[in-house]
């Protein structure tokens, strides 16, 4: 009895040591929160790509992906930041980085940067393009990590060129003879410039490529507006002439980005603004003149050439309570193969300058592009971005362009007007 006794004994004890091995729990996750704003099926099946690489390598990070379109983010982030609720990890446009940096939202991310190049062999800011440094290393600190880049480039019909009497091999270098061109190029219904005059991002993002080419600047070196010169009078002046002349369409005051790049489409223009994923919606047209289409770089003003530069990065937000985790992410997600995954599928010019010279950016229309992107700039140019950048970007330079085409003000009056603008909005 003693000896059934003591297996009986043994038997629970090991039964008792394997529940309780059985029910020990694993190691703690990490949870990081990442809101992600495109909801494109191609580009959420590409972060859900990376989130798996990720956590992969990094067993102990779960990454919970949250879909915030781009058209509520900036509700989104603003309430949260007030009520509470913030991501750890979120996207960003790169103009109002400045903004929730100033508010003291962000974390910043040079300790974890250093602590990867050491890691990776990589050396962060030599991967940053020149112009995104504006937007991003503010107060000597990096406040984000880059993801896209995105410029402009002239996409002209050579076809229309030879029609005209222009040869279809030299393309408008400067705005002075887009504006000539433009006009010469308007005959038989269609129109010389898809140029936008409109209350639209599409009109800033293709004048600010003026503006600073003259030599013009947002903000002086005494922190207020910069405009009110002869050099912005010029370009501005230059920029509108091409709807004085009847060389863009009569609606241009009115029409949205879209609406251009859909006339351009549609043979409806000979020359436009625009960038790579313009050539992609015209090989899916399978438009007739695809054959016809060249790409040059922006025309440049009296000063230099200036592209416009678009984009987004990935930030920290300082009310993370898993930063550590959450850089280990956000340099992972912006960097080697995990980006060029997210680049591909996205059809972007990755943030990464190393990977945007290789295949498949290597690959027409791309390689021109990449080289306009060491012309591309912020809008402040020469300064870094500044908390308001993001009023003043939507609710100022346009005003003064529409109101001068349409013949409401003088070039003049709309520069004072402008500056006004500005400094109040700086003084805020």
């Amino acid at each position: 009895m003693r000896i059934k006794a003591l297996l009986a004994a043994t038997v629970l004890a090991t039964s008792v040591m394997a529940a309780g091995l059985a029910s020990t729990p694993a190691l703690a996750e990490t949870n990081v929160t990442f809101w992600q704003f495109s909801t494109r099926d191609a580009d959420i099946a590409a972060w859900n790509e990376a989130i798996a690489a990720f956590e992969k390598a990094n067993p102990d990070i779960k990454i919970n992906m949250e879909i915030v379109p781009w058209s509520e983010q900036q509700q989104r982030l603003v309430s949260a930041l007030s009520a509470g609720g913030l991501p750890d990890v979120s996207m960003l446009g790169n103009n109002v980085v400045a903004q929730f940096q100033a508010a003291g939202a962000l974390a910043p991310l040079d300790d974890y940067i250093a602590a990867y190049d050491k890691e990776t062999g990589t050396d962060f800011a030599a991967e940053v393009w020149p112009g995104d440094k504006g937007y991003y290393n503010l107060a000597g600190k990096w406040w984000a990590s880059p993801v896209n880049v995105e410029t402009r480039a002239l996409y002209y019909r050579k076809d229309l060129f030879k029609a005209a009497g222009l040869d279809p091999d030299k393309p408008p270098q400067t705005w002075a003879e887009f504006a000539k061109d433009a006009k010469t190029l308007t005959r038989d219904g269609v129109y010389g410039a898809g140029l936008s005059m409109s209350l639209d991002y599409f009109t800033v993002q293709n004048f600010m490529s003026a503006y600073l080419g003259y030599g013009a600047r947002m903000i002086g070196d005494d922190g207020k507006c910069g405009f009110d010169t002869p050099e912005f009078k010029a370009a501005l002046d230059t920029y509108v002439s091409v709807y004085k002349e009847k060389a863009t369409h009569p609606d241009a005051p009115t029409m949205n980005g879209d609406t251009f790049r859909k006339g351009f489409r549609d043979g409806k223009f000979a020359m436009i603004l625009s960038d790579p994923g313009l050539y992609k919606d015209l090989q899916n047209d399978k438009a007739p003149f695809l054959n016809d289409v060249g790409i040059a770089f922006v025309p440049a003003g009296e000063k230099n050439r200036s592209g416009f530069l678009g984009g987004w990065p990935l930030v920290l937000w300082d009310a993370s309570e898993n930063k550590e985790a959450a850089a280990k992410w956000i340099l992972f997600a912006t960097h080697g193969e995990a980006l060029k995954n997210l680049a591909t599928k996205g059809g972007f010019i990755p943030g990464s300058v190393s990977l945007a010279k290789n295949a498949p950016w290597t690959e027409f229309p791309y390689p021109l592009f990449v080289e306009q992107l060491k012309d591309a700039k912020p809008y402040q140019y020469p300064g870094e971005a500044i908390p308001q950048m993001g009023q003043l970007e939507v609710d100022t330079i346009q005003k003064a362009v529409q109101a001068v085409a349409l013949g409401q003000q003088t070039t003049d009056q709309a520069t004072a007007q402008l500056c006004t603008t500005i400094n109040e909005v700086l003084a805020r």
